[in-house]
């Protein structure tokens, strides 16, 4: 008899609890997943920050919050995942009535992207861990891992050659706005320089001495199009890392930079131009541009970018360009550039199994190992 009693008893019991989770679980219950860090660099870590709340009496002896990421993100901790096409991670927890817990997983980002957190869903079970309730959470947050910053020997002497040619160039352009004093004619001086009302004072041919500026906005024009059947990705995400890494040295020498790319995001949206800037909020937008690219728009976008770039062509602009496509239709243009007077640097990156020796001087070649 005490056995047919207890029998009921437990049974009454179930059939209660079971009747109370399925109509409380999820009242008062919360959970977010958000990064720690808006952005990071390409090898830098953050941690992906984890809130479980409980806001009434009835316990959740088995909670799991379930999310998808990028497989891009290494995370160090692996137990409770499952890598696919994306990083599903189940994080379990055990909730008392009333409690929030807070939980960091740390993790790097490996690759170049915008990483979003998807398909957040709760899960819970009665209390006997026979039913199962679930729930999907209208919550998302994303990350933008920038390009990668090269900082090896190779890429510091290219960039120290490109920085040299831009100082070199400003300190022979003369500021107009910039008076330093007259003196004497000489014969390589140009009209335009001659103060005639000092010259008739003085009963000989006087000169304006003007100062030298500093002032220049350095475009960089990054073509992502290789025309090429070959491990296209790979160059294009060497291109991109070089842009990057250019943007962000040349903010550090005090210069306006402005960057141009054909290229779109994931959704086919057209990365817009960005306009001259020279502080590291600038360097910032630049990289989120960057770390949006997803595909080529195609080489007409380019050429039509270098003959809009030669109706406007400034002695106080210098081209960065960089392209791993190199053909005469391109070329063309790039020596327009140079011959108007503007400044011009090109970067051609290109697979070591196809050598590549650049004919201009101010073209510098960049070797990518192609089974690296």
């Amino acid at each position: 008899m005490r056995l047919v009693t207890a029998t009921i008893i437990i049974f009454l019991v179930f059939i209660i609890q079971k009747i109370v989770y399925a109509k409380l679980w999820a009242k008062g219950l919360s959970a977010t997943c958000r990064f720690s860090r808006d952005f990071i660099e390409c090898g830098e870590g953050a941690d992906l920050k984890l809130v479980v709340t409980n806001e009434k009496s009835l316990p959740l002896p088995i909670f799991q919050l379930k999310f998808s990421l990028d497989r891009s993100l290494k995370f160090f901790d692996m137990e409770n995942a499952a890598i696919t096409d994306k990083y599903h991670k189940n994080e379990v927890f055990a909730l008392s009535g009333n409690q929030k817990v807070s939980r960091k997983v740390a993790f790097v980002g490996q690759e170049r992207g915008v990483v979003e957190i998807s398909n957040v869903s709760m899960i819970a079970k009665d209390f006997f861990m026979i039913s199962t309730y679930a729930k999907y959470v209208n919550d998302s947050d994303i990350i933008y891992v920038f390009p990668k910053k090269k900082t090896d020997m190779p890429f510091n002497m290219l960039f120290h050659g490109i920085i040299g040619n831009i100082e070199i160039r400003q300190s022979l352009i003369e500021d107009r706005l910039t008076f330093r004093g007259i003196r004497p004619y000489q014969p390589f001086d140009g009209m335009r320089s001659i103060n005639w009302k000092q010259s008739a004072k003085s009963h000989e041919l006087m000169v304006n001495v003007r100062g030298y500026t500093m002032d220049c906005e350095v475009r960089v024009l990054l073509n992502l199009d290789t025309n090429s059947m070959v491990e296209i990705d790979r160059l294009m995400e060497e291109a991109i890392s070089i842009a990057s890494s250019c943007v962000r040295r040349i903010i550090n020498s005090k210069m306006a930079v402005s960057l141009y790319v054909n290229a779109c995001d994931a959704s086919g949206r057209v990365i817009p131009k960005s306009e001259s800037g020279e502080d590291i909020s600038h360097a910032i937008k630049i990289d989120k541009s960057l770390t949006e690219i997803k595909n080529s728009i195609g080489l007409d976008a380019f050429i039509e970018k270098l003959d809009e770039e030669i109706e406007e062509a400034s002695e106080n602009i210098h081209y960065l360009i960089i392209s791993s496509y190199h053909k005469k239709d391109v070329m063309d243009r790039v020596d327009r550039l140079h011959e108007l007077g503007a400044g011009v640097s090109m970067i051609v990156p290109y697979y070591d199994a196809y050598p590549y020796k650049p004919e201009k001087d101010y073209i510098q070649g960049w070797e990518v190992p192609i089974n690296e």
